[in-house]
């Protein structure tokens, strides 16, 4: 058998061998790179990140970015790609390295039998040897007679498989899709468009094909192409079928392609539109060497037939063709617990959450697990709304356990991930942090293995977000990076609106303004950019973010114009986002405060402590922000009694809550630090800093840190303790020239250190970054 060589340019790279040469001239390479460009071209289909680099070539991880840098430069310049274009090695920022050239894989013959030749014709008989007879010879002619056979069959084999495996599918390196149906039939089967599409993805899927979501599919016809004509480009297959209802015949044929251009065609004519699919279903399987999953009865053809209708329109988003399809059903359809599923899910997804609530609890009454347990797991999962709603994480926690245990058993691995990932979001909301990475993780390898890319970067996603929860911010931006990369590569641009706010509040809280404003442009304007995002939250989302991105470079005047043109669009909606809503009135009273604006800040912050506002929001560390906010502006405002009485009510609120949070524990700590320092407690406020201080530290988010240990220091440089204050705006230093706050600590210091020329460097420093923030005339005045 030969072995797998690769020719690029003028190269011949054999791994074997070890042999690099150009237009058969050997070059000389060290190992390590070597090893590099064998990795590189055979994961040339993708970024390889330099860990992972690192790991396969170095087979450790600690190996400097310098060495690796270093190498790569030594292999680039073996090859030639000494230009700026990087034309066989490019470097993917902030990723790592990623094969360019176009790459051809060859066979190099194996050298055994030639050697082996070469070594018989040199043995010569001995002189005057007496020639073998006849007789003596038969054992040899009967093996080479036996040898001629067994090559023969050998080669049948290797025919066969070689065949085999050209006919074959590849899904290393994308997944299958199924487009739309063309449908030639009359007006009341244009369903087929949406439901041939569902039935096939789902049979695809049971034959252990990878094959993304009809929703996904959806969503991506509905994006721009981008890619000049080539948005499918990134799948392994595309199935695009044809359906026709002939003289009372359907017929249906499937086209199959891949993106290296092999191609492959079935179809069937059948009295059944779903026994003509799934009859073309296994010829086109057959084709590609791949089996088909066992048969599906097909009796009540026409029950079956509407329940996909109801499914098609879903798919298509006609929520009123939807409601009018569940309104309709003949009697013998509603029968069907499959339809009472189709209908408490419809209510669900229209926020009809009494309908949802009651159908989907009506359902599970006449579901026993050993009847339907994969419909009834799915109803269980479901709930995962309700018991979300009505905050019940012990109830929701109950049913979805028994759901994961259903599914587990049948080994349906779609909707076990489902359930997984409802798990994960009850859990997350219930600051079970460590169920909810374990239930992220199971459900991303469930939907891996059943071909739902998509669905396995949301949950990478999902992963990125418990990590910023947990103050991991710095872990959270490569996975949201690479879930961002895999979106655009695959065209799914509907899921990227999501992850540019995770990525806006990451480079935020690491305090990478800078970036965190490139990331909001990326976006911004949507019109100009290109985002079309119909769903209203979403964009009131990233509209608030990019005011945030504004205000943390020195733009407060022009992030305040956009929050409150936001809040005239939220506050069209009868419901208000009272989330969203609340978090923009503290982030205007917060830039008021920071522009000297006093009593436009005391405005704001009155309009976030609405109750009826204030309470439905679902985030407790935006509660905590909106009390130290307020706490904030009293003091600023002189009214020590209200001053008191949000402290007071901020201490309630904390000692209430179920669970503790040490987020927000810190900022309670910065309350009563000042509330004391306020009612002349210097030492018990000074003491109230250093423990919240030390706990930023332990947390570790330089926004945090900073945060705290700005006020801190400037409270202990007011108590006359410059040593100390030194040492804490020491720890700010790293920040000093990205923010205003780590920046104007400094200058304080030096101030009180008497070196004159840091104090005014720094203090011209913290005003650029401050942008048109009210910074005071000199170091004497205290800012918290």
């Amino acid at each position: 058998m030969g072995k797998r060589v690769y020719y690029f340019g003028d190269f011949r790279l054999d791994p074997v061998a070890r042999e690099l040469s150009r237009n058969g001239e050997p070059i000389t390479i060290a190992a390590n790179a070597f090893a590099c460009l064998v990795y590189l071209i055979e994961h040339r289909e993708r970024a390889v990140g330099k860990d992972e680099l690192v790991s396969a070539v170095w087979g450790r991880v600690d190996v400097s970015d310098n060495l690796l840098a270093q190498t790569i430069v030594r292999l680039r310049r073996a090859l030639g790609d000494v230009s700026p274009e990087q034309r066989c090695i490019k470097t993917m920022p902030r990723v790592g390295y990623r094969w360019m050239l176009d790459t051809v894989v060859g066979d190099a013959p194996d050298d055994t039998a030639e050697q082996a030749r070469i070594k018989n014709e040199n043995t010569q008989p001995e002189a005057g040897a007496t020639p073998t007879r006849a007789l003596s010879r038969s054992p040899w002619l009967r093996r080479s007679l036996w040898m001629t056979s067994l090559l023969v069959l050998v080669a049948v084999v290797v025919c066969w498989r070689w065949s085999t495996h050209h006919k074959r599918v590849s899904f290393s390196r994308g997944t299958a899709i199924v487009l739309p149906a063309e449908v030639n039939a009359p007006e009341d089967w244009k369903w087929l468009h949406l439901g041939l599409m569902d039935l096939i993805s789902n049979d695809l899927r049971e034959a252990k094909v990878p094959v993304e979501s009809s929703q996904t599919v959806l969503d991506l016809l509905n994006e721009p192409d981008t890619n000049g004509g080539q948005r499918f480009a990134a799948f392994a297959l595309v199935i695009r079928p044809r359906v026709a209802l002939v003289d009372n015949a359907w017929q249906v044929h499937l086209d199959a392609s891949s993106p290296n251009g092999r191609t492959w065609q079935a179809e069937s004519s059948m009295d059944s539109v779903l026994k003509a699919a799934r009859s073309a279903e296994t010829r086109l399987l057959a084709q590609m060497g791949i089996a088909a999953a066992p048969g599906k009865p097909v009796s009540d053809d026409e029950k079956q037939e509407y329940l996909m209708s109801i499914e098609a329109a879903t798919y298509a988003g006609s929520g009123d063709v939807v409601r009018e399809l569940l309104d309709k059903a003949p009697p013998a359809v509603r029968e069907m617990p499959e339809y009472d599923y189709e209908k408490a899910a419809f209510h669900c997804n229209q926020g009809e959450y009494e309908l949802c609530k009651q159908g989907l609890a009506d359902l599970l009454q006449r579901l026993p697990a050993d009847k339907q347990p994969v419909l009834r797991g799915r109803v269980l999962a479901q709930q995962y709304y309700v018991y979300f709603r009505e905050h019940d994480y012990a109830g929701g926690e109950a049913a979805l356990n028994e759901a994961v245990q259903l599914l587990q058993k049948q080994k349906n691995a779609t909707y076990l991930a489902f359930a997984y990932a409802q798990r994960g979001e009850l859990a997350l909301a219930d600051g079970k942090f460590d169920q909810a990475q374990s239930d992220f993780g199971l459900a991303r390898v469930n939907y891996a293995l059943d071909g739902y890319t998509v669905a396995a970067l949301g949950m990478d996603a999902s992963l990125a977000r418990l990590a910023m929860q947990r103050g991991q911010f710095a872990q959270a931006l490569p996975v949201l990076q690479r879930a961002y990369d895999e979106y655009q590569r695959m065209g799914m641009r509907q899921f990227i609106p999501d992850l540019f706010q995770d990525m806006v509040v990451s480079r935020r809280m690491l305090l990478q303004y800078a970036d965190e404003l490139a990331v909001a442009d990326s976006y911004w304007p949507f019109e100009e950019k290109h985002w079309d995002i119909p769903d209203d939250v979403t964009r009131h989302v990233l509209v608030y973010e990019r005011a945030r991105a504004l205000a943390d470079n020195g733009r407060t005047t022009e992030a305040t114009s956009l929050l409150e043109h936001l809040l005239g669009d939220i506050q069209r909606d009868p419901a208000g986002e009272p989330g969203l809503q609340d978090v923009t009135y503290i982030l205007l009273a917060k830039l008021a405060l920071q522009r000297g604006d006093i009593q436009a800040s005391q405005a704001w912050i009155a309009k976030a402590l609405v109750p009826q506002l204030l309470q439905k929001g679902n985030d407790k560390r935006d509660y905590a922000d909106a009390l130290l906010t307020n706490v904030m502006v009293m003091q600023r405002a002189g009214k020590t009694k209200e001053l008191k009485d949000g402290v007071a009510a901020m201490q309630a609120w904390v000692a209430g809550a179920p669970d503790k949070d040490e987020w927000i524990a810190i900022l309670l700590l910065r309350a009563q630090a000042v509330e004391a320092w306020s009612e002349g407690h210097h030492d018990q406020a000074l003491a109230q800093w250093k423990l919240a201080m030390s706990k930023a530290d332990e947390f570790g988010v330089p926004e945090l840190i900073v945060d705290i240990g700005q006020a801190y220091t400037q409270a202990l440089l007011a108590a006359g303790n410059v040593e100390e204050a030194a040492s804490v705006s020491g720890k700010l230093s790293t920040w000093g020239q990205l923010d205003w706050r780590a920046a104007w600590a400094q200058a304080c210091v030096y101030r009180a250190l008497g070196q004159m020329a840091y104090w005014e460097q720094y203090r011209n420093k913290a005003r650029q970054l401050a942008g048109d923030r009210a910074l005071p005339a000199d170091a004497s005045v205290f800012v918290y």
